[in-house]
């Protein structure tokens, strides 16, 4: 997958958005995309999640959120691949965490409907799935505005019309 977004980790205060719309349990195997430091995965074993897996392009990222994890003691639960998500087989996951541009989430669409289980959850900060209707959405007031979070719950529903975009960064 080409580099969508630069590493742009997602603040402290809005990490429980992602949870909001997926609550943990230890059946959970978590995934991440772009995992950068792996702060939302050690939040998710932190949470109750069973297993956590970060995805990221960036081999230092990658890393950093090892050693990360080896000091949090969570090495046997917490897994960082470096790698293209495009090409890490994603059906294990029974809830993915996504900070990506639109233009990223159209091009893993056709990935998640075709490797992602019934009932998966698929929480996306910030940037809608296009063509995909959520099954709940979760706004966070940080003071000079909101923060939204969306729910999808595979497979996905449909929204009724296809929004056009003519903006790469969309």
């Amino acid at each position: 997958m080409p580099s969508f977004i630069g590493w742009v980790p997602t603040d402290p205060e809005f990490i429980d958005g992602f949870f909001e719309l997926a609550p943990m349990s230890p059946a959970d195997v978590v995934y991440d995309l772009g995992s950068g430091d792996g702060r939302l995965l050690f939040s998710a074993v932190e949470k109750g999640a069973g297993r956590a897996v970060g995805i990221d392009i960036d081999a230092v990222r990658v890393l950093l959120a090892r050693e990360e994890a080896k000091k949090k003691g969570m090495g046997d639960k917490v897994t960082f691949l470096e790698g293209d998500v495009l090409q890490v087989n994603l059906a294990d996951a029974t809830v993915i965490f996504c900070y990506l541009l639109t233009t990223a989430s159209a091009a893993l669409k056709p990935k998640f409907e075709a490797e992602l289980k019934p009932g998966t959850r698929v929480v996306m900060e910030s940037f809608p799935v296009p063509g995909w209707k959520p099954v709940r959405t979760y706004e966070m007031d940080y003071g000079i505005g909101y923060r939204s979070f969306y729910l999808y719950v595979m497979p996905p529903q449909y929204a009724e019309e296809q929004p056009t975009y003519t903006n790469e960064y969309q």
